[in-house]
Order: structure tokens, then sequence, then C-alpha cells
């Protein structure tokens, strides 16, 4: 093998290991102690199974848009018809057979796969339709307390809808299972500066189960330079919103969509020093009760 392609194989290779490198996340918080080799704790954790999913208010919601008129709207608009025929949401019985199960789990979710989270839908016309499958109220992803925020609007503090994303997140997976109808997936995340992004998965025009992931951009914060250090971000909604320019036919049909275990690839190191549970002592010791974030 000549000189030349000794250099070309080496090139080839260096830019693989760039392509696949995993950015690491180092504290910028000093202690007396500094970080040991767990300073990078990388981890994929299941988040979300559907196996024991609460629908409705107090859990996974369905919208759309434009909106379905209720039965006192429909009253109201007789001269207009319903610009949603159909629009559903249940949990079904079955998932992806090529999905693993987690035998250990941070989060105790993922360690089944018998129930799945369907949507059926059916829109009367076609255009840049939507569906949104709103996340439950929002709860801490350790200890499952409920979380609470401020709204300035209501000078109240209240739980927002949204999975909490443990760690500095990476990227975030999916299993959907498709019918190919002409749609594109995004999940919305918010930040604790109080932000939302929209992070795209792409086209779910394919037929079957596939796992499906997006990369968390490295300018959503996640981080601040006090203790604790990283900072929650969650998701708020994950939204299928239709190809415009797609056969009318397509988007007019009757849709289904499915959707398992919801997993994330996370940085879960936390800066640790001596005193840092002082807090907890100082307030009475609820260590679990973080009204706002």
């Amino acid at each position: 093998m000549n000189k030349g392609r000794v250099a070309i194989l080496m090139s080839l290779s260096a830019a693989v290991c760039l392509l696949f490198a995993v950015p690491s996340v180092h504290s910028r918080i000093i202690t007396n102690v500094p970080a040991d080799i767990s300073g990078n704790e990388l981890k994929a954790i299941v988040i979300a199974d559907f196996e024991n999913a609460v629908l409705g208010d107090n859990g996974w919601q369905v919208d759309s848009v434009p909106k379905k008129f209720t039965k006192a709207e429909t009253e109201q608009k007789l001269k207009m018809k319903n610009p949603i025929i159909v629009l559903e949401m249940k949990l079904i019985s079955g998932g992806p057979n090529d999905m693993n199960v987690e035998e250990w789990s941070v989060t105790d979710k993922g360690k089944k796969k018998e129930k799945c989270l369907g949507v059926k839908f059916q829109f009367k016309y076609p255009g840049t339709n939507q569906v949104h499958i709103l996340a439950p109220p929002q709860v801490d992803w350790k200890d499952k307390s409920p979380k609470y925020t401020f709204n300035p609007s209501t000078g109240k503090d209240e739980q927002e809808r949204g999975i909490e994303l443990p760690g500095q997140c990476k990227g975030i997976s999916i299993w959907v299972h498709g019918r190919g109808h002409p749609y594109n997936l995004e999940a919305w995340v918010k930040d604790y500066r109080g932000s939302t992004h929209i992070i795209k998965f792409g086209s779910v025009n394919f037929v079957g189960w596939r796992p499906m992931k997006a990369f968390i951009p490295v300018g959503v914060p996640q981080s601040f330079e006090s203790f604790p250090q990283t900072r929650v971000t969650k998701i708020t909604r994950f939204v299928l919103r239709a190809v415009p320019n797609a056969p009318r036919e397509e988007l007019m049909e009757m849709t289904y969509f499915f959707f398992d275990q919801l997993k994330v690839l996370t940085d879960t190191y936390e800066v640790n020093f001596d005193g840092n549970e002082l807090h907890k002592i100082f307030d009475g010791g609820k260590s679990g009760e973080k009204k706002t974030q």
C-alpha cells in the first residue's frame, strides 16, 4: 500500500470519528474536590413507555389545528362544516417487536412493551393541518412529585404540561408506526428560561414501526453557573404536521399513527461537593418539594 492511499484512509478514519463524536460537557462550577472520571455520564434513559399512561385532563391529550368543534359550538355554527371529522386518542395493546426491553431502568420505565399510544384523525379539508399530542402535567422525573412553574399572567404557581428530560439532553428517540401518510413529526421542547424550541424528526411517511431520532441543538440552554448546574428542559408536545403539497385525497382520508417508548440520550452528571444537601435541612427536610424551577 503506497503512502498516498494510507494518507487517504487516515483522513477518512478521522472524519468518521468526528462525525460520531459526542461533545463533552464539563462543569463550570469549581469545587474543592475536582470531578473524577464520572464527569461525563452519558446514559440512554426511557422517560415514557405508555404502559400505564393516563389520558385526558390529567394525562396525555390530543388537539388539532384547525380545532374540532365541540357539540355546543356545532349548534352555534350549523352553517359551518366541522374542519375535522374524527379526532381520537387511545392506549392500544401492541408495540414494536424490534424494540428492546430495559432490564435496568433509572425511571422504572421501558421494562414492558405491551401498550402503545394511538391517534386516529380525519380532516375535512386539505392544507397545513396539524395534530398536537400534548404531554401530561409535569412531574419530577425522579420522585414523580408534581412540579409547578410561576405564571406571571395569573400570579400563581401552575402545573404545566411537560415530560422532563433528565440531565443535559443530547438527543431524543421515539418509536413511530406509520401507514404511509404525508406528515412530518416535531417535538416542542421548552427550556428553563421559558423559550420553546421545535425539534424536527422528519417525515413519518412510511409503513410499519420505525425508531426516529432527533438531536437537541447546542443552543438550547440546559445549564447554569450555579448549583444545581443542570436546569430542567421538558417536552411539552409532539406535532404531526401535514405536508401541504401532498395529494388532496391523502390529506383527507382516515389516518392512524402509533407511538411507543420515548427515550433520551443525556449527560446525568451533576457536580458534587461537601454540604450540597444543606438547603434541604434549611427548608425543613422537604427535599422533594420544589414548587418552582
